[in-house]
C-alpha cells in the first residue's frame, strides 16, 4: 500500500485529466462523424431530431473539454509549487511566532 504524497496526488490527477480529455475528445469526434453522416442522410430524408441531439452532445463535449483544459492548466500551475520551500517558510514563521509569544503558546515543537 503506497502513501499519498502531494506529488503522487498531482501525478494521479494529471493522468486522470489526460485520460478524461482523450475520452471526451474521442466521443466528440465520433459524434461529429455521425453528424456528418446524418446530415448527408437528411438530404435524403434523414432524422432532424437525431441531428439536434448530436449537435447538443458535441456542444456538451466541447464544454467538458474546455473545462478539462482549464483544470489541466490549474494542475500544471499547482505542480510548479515548491512544497519544501512552502514548508520552510511556514516553519520559519512559526519559529518567529514562538519566539515572540513564548514556546508554550504556539502549537508544534519549538525550534
Amino acid at each position: 500500500m503506497s502513501t499519498y504524497t502531494p506529488e503522487n496526488r498531482l501525478a494521479k490527477t494529471a493522468d486522470l485529466l489526460f485520460s478524461l480529455h482523450r475520452s471526451i475528445e474521442r466521443l466528440r469526434q465520433e459524434a461529429e462523424q455521425m453528424l456528418e453522416r446524418l446530415a448527408c442522410d437528411e438530404d435524403e430524408g434523414g432524422s432532424t431530431p437525431r441531428i439536434a441531439k448530436l449537435e447538443s452532445l458535441i456542444r456538451d463535449s466541447q464544454k467538458v473539454e474546455k473545462t478539462l483544459v482549464e483544470q489541466s492548466e490549474q494542475h500544471q500551475a499547482a505542480a510548479g509549487l515548491d512544497l519544501d520551500a512552502a514548508r520552510d517558510e511556514i516553519e520559519g514563521r512559526l519559529a518567529r511566532l514562538r519566539a515572540s509569544l513564548g514556546a508554550e503558546d504556539v502549537s508544534g515543537p519549538p525550534q
